[in-house]
């Protein structure tokens, strides 16, 4: 058995940052089960918000191409007052980042405080990749970035992108409820990971342990994901933007998931503690350089790789990487209790 499910074992990873030795994980062939790409934009609603009438009107046209449904606001107070009278009138935003009346940052954190948009994906169109905005829009609440002028072929990864995203959440909010009437009780859990496909579950399981479920599983499953892809998979950084730009990502992830090569197990536990949820995620893989990814840059928010591990950091209270970074626990601190 492996060290990370043992308690004192999953105490001391979760506490130091220590494991004891495991031995290694026999190899188990798993049959390939290819997850396939989202075609097109499948008729959901983009909602551009541009100021430019000439840039709006080549990205519509763009999206339109694509198989989304566009509508454009002006400006972000337009676009605010659009999805507060009606939220549902959209399924996306991607937004300019210079703006009158209101700018795409504004909008942004506007969105991510009103509870009916707060986890409406919100992509950014800038004409400036340095450092401080970039990490200032992600901060913000924005999950993608596209440089102007738009090139059609990374728009189309970067919607599919979304629309993916946009997926997991729905199917992940249709299990959350039923999950977490049941979970409150549940002290310690722990998993093994041999496929992607685990990590949606998994993700949502660990998810239900938490007070708002529906913030926590975007941290988990980046986190998952990087144990699998990284970890089991051996997929690193560049390889994996270049099946990314080529469009051959799940064909690459089924193509290792069916050979013996890249089998073995990933694990998370997670634990309840007096001071809040903690987590803890192992892979066998040979770890990584986290440091370059543990705070936005220009690279990331821009690229098609290492959000991820950003993005996890902003939710969860704290994010250690430990070693090569191939174990990461994660801590999500209690609520204090109200004091009358």
């Amino acid at each position: 058995m492996s060290a990370l499910p043992d308690f004192q074992s999953f105490d001391a990873a979760v506490n130091h940052g220590q494991v004891a030795p495991q031995p290694p994980v026999p190899p188990v062939a798993q049959p390939a089960a290819p997850g396939a790409a989202p075609a097109g934009g499948q008729g959901m609603r983009v909602l551009l918000v541009e100021d430019d009438r000439m840039a709006a009107m080549m990205v519509s046209s763009m999206l339109s191409d694509l198989g989304y449904q566009v509508e454009i606001a002006q400006n972000g107070a337009e676009a605010y007052a659009l999805l507060r009278e009606a939220p549902a009138r959209a399924d996306m935003v991607l937004t300019d980042r210079f703006m009158p009346a209101l700018d795409g940052l504004g909008l942004t954190r506007r969105l991510r405080r009103e509870p009916a948009t707060q986890h409406m994906p919100i992509i950014m169109l800038t004409g400036t990749g340095d450092s401080s905005s970039v990490a200032e829009g992600i901060e913000a609440g924005v999950q993608q970035y596209l440089t102007k002028p738009v090139d059609p072929n990374l728009l189309q990864q970067v919607m599919q992108a979304t629309v993916r995203q946009i997926e997991q959440r729905r199917a992940a909010a249709r299990t959350l409820q039923s999950h977490q009437s049941g979970f409150g009780n549940i002290q310690r859990i722990d998993f093994h990971l041999r496929k992607m496909s685990d990590v949606a579950p998994v993700a949502s399981l660990l998810a239900s342990l938490a007070d708002n479920p529906e913030k926590v599983i975007v941290g988990l499953r980046e986190l998952l994901t990087n144990a699998v892809e990284h970890g089991l998979y051996r997929l690193g950084g560049q390889a994996k933007a270049h099946y990314l730009a080529n469009g051959t990502l799940d064909a690459e992830l089924a193509r290792r998931e069916a050979d013996p090569a890249y089998a073995g197990v990933a694990e998370a536990a997670a634990q309840r503690l007096p001071e809040g949820l903690k987590f803890a995620f192992r892979d066998p893989g040979p770890g990584f350089a986290w440091q370059r990814f543990i705070r936005p840059d220009p690279a990331q928010g821009i690229g098609q790789t290492g959000r991820g591990i950003a993005r996890a950091a902003l939710i969860f209270s704290k994010l250690e990487f430990h070693g090569t970074g191939n174990l990461v626990t994660a801590t999500l601190a209690a609520r204090a209790a109200t004091v009358w």
